[in-house]
């Protein structure tokens, strides 16, 4: 039976040959072979197959993994240049447009919070004021005002999880933009 170590050492430099001409680059080439190698790792079986099977189980997950890599890079390129057509004053507009959505998402969602949350979520965030002053304000008691806060922050957090995930992601794409 041969050992997982014999098997890396006679087909490695082999198989980062073939990957070469599908990814262009050495480095990628070698992490391909190493997660090929990975792919089989998980499978043990492979080991007491014939040397002929394991080296054709080799050859073809480095060709399927290189396949998936240019399809990568080929989408992505494809995303690019598709983003590369908006010029700065696009990109200002499009980030203009997300800030007034986010703003008036959190306005909309805070009008919905229970009266007092509300009022607790005003006087913190949107005035300024320590726990201290809401609690003299609303004539309760700090721990009040601190509960009332968690609440409305989890009734938030939880209602505009997506939305914020969403408008992030837009976000990042649209920071990249301005990069290049």
């Amino acid at each position: 039976m041969t050992t997982f170590d014999d098997i890396f050492k006679s087909y490695f430099v082999q198989l980062c040959t073939f990957a070469y001409p599908f990814v262009k680059s050495e480095e990628i080439a070698k992490d391909i072979v190493h997660d090929a190698y990975m792919v089989f790792i998980d499978n043990p079986l492979l080991l007491e197959k014939d040397p002929l099977v394991q080296k054709s189980y080799l050859y073809t997950t480095v060709k399927n993994l290189s396949m998936n890599h240019q399809r990568k890079n080929r989408l992505e390129e494809k995303y690019t240049n598709s983003l590369g057509n908006y010029d700065l004053a696009d990109v200002d507009l499009m980030k203009g447009l997300i800030e007034s959505e986010v703003i008036g998402t959190l306005h909309r969602e805070l009008d919905a919070l229970p009266e007092r949350c509300q009022h607790v979520c005003r006087l913190i965030y949107m005035e300024g004021k320590k726990y201290e002053e809401v609690a003299s304000e609303m004539q309760i008691s700090v721990n009040t005002v601190k509960s009332q806060r968690i609440l409305a922050l989890r009734i938030l957090r939880k209602k505009l999880t997506s939305f914020f995930f969403f408008t992030s992601i837009i976000t990042l794409i649209l920071s990249y933009l301005l990069i290049f």
